[in-house]
């Protein structure tokens, strides 16, 4: 085979792009990590008892319903951000208006509660529970994203991790909650957070580490 001939047959057949690469990896290496945080979570808390009369109420079903929707935003955006030269689009300004839902909730719940209940509602008794668990049943789904992740290109590497991140904790988040029974803004809404908030650090620090090229 000469040059020309070879140069012709690979035009005709050319490489994958890196977003297919990542695509194809996404969902295997995403769903095993969510199997391993769905068997912690199912050995070692368990939904509460009253999950379904619990999340008939609009501020506790809020508190699974925002993760998920941070997640949902998060991962196409970490998908976007090693496809050098994609824009992030409306997605990231949709990113943007979930800590301002965040932020009415907690305003609202201030103004609504006796100042007397305020401080207790808002440390309750599980910030102890809450921040580790979230931050734990994070890396399991965090790493498979990372490891499919690293097919791609990302021009900032940081910032892919932290989104990696980022709709990672969203689901360990969504996950934790139907197992929490603190149903007031004042405490999910700021210490389920800051639980995202680590979570999206280590995704930050993982990105900076291993989605480098």
């Amino acid at each position: 085979m000469n040059t020309d001939d070879l140069i012709a047959q690979l035009a005709q057949d050319p490489a994958p792009a890196p977003s297919a690469r990542v695509e194809a990896r996404l969902w295997p290496w995403l769903t095993g990590g969510l199997a391993l945080t769905a068997a912690a979570f199912a050995l070692l808390l368990g939904p509460r008892p009253d999950l379904a009369a619990a999340l008939a109420q609009p501020v506790v079903a809020a508190k699974t319903l925002l993760p998920l929707l941070l997640a949902a935003l998060a991962l196409p955006l970490a998908l976007r951000a090693v496809r050098p030269g994609a824009r992030p689009g409306w997605l990231a300004r949709a990113l943007w208006a979930l800590p301002l839902a965040v932020v009415a909730l907690i305003v609202l719940a201030w103004l609504g509660t006796p100042a007397s209940e305020r401080m207790r509602l808002f440390i309750g008794h599980s910030i102890h529970v809450c921040l580790p668990a979230i931050t734990l049943l994070s890396l399991p789904p965090l790493a498979g994203l990372i490891a499919a992740l690293k097919r791609g290109a990302p021009v900032h590497p940081t910032g892919a991790g932290a989104l990696a991140g980022l709709a990672a904790a969203g689901l360990a988040t969504a996950l934790y909650s139907t197992f929490c029974i603190e149903d007031s803004p004042l405490f999910y809404g700021v210490w389920y957070s800051l639980g995202i908030g680590i979570a999206t650090g280590i995704g930050a620090l993982a990105g900076r580490r291993w989605l480098r090229w």
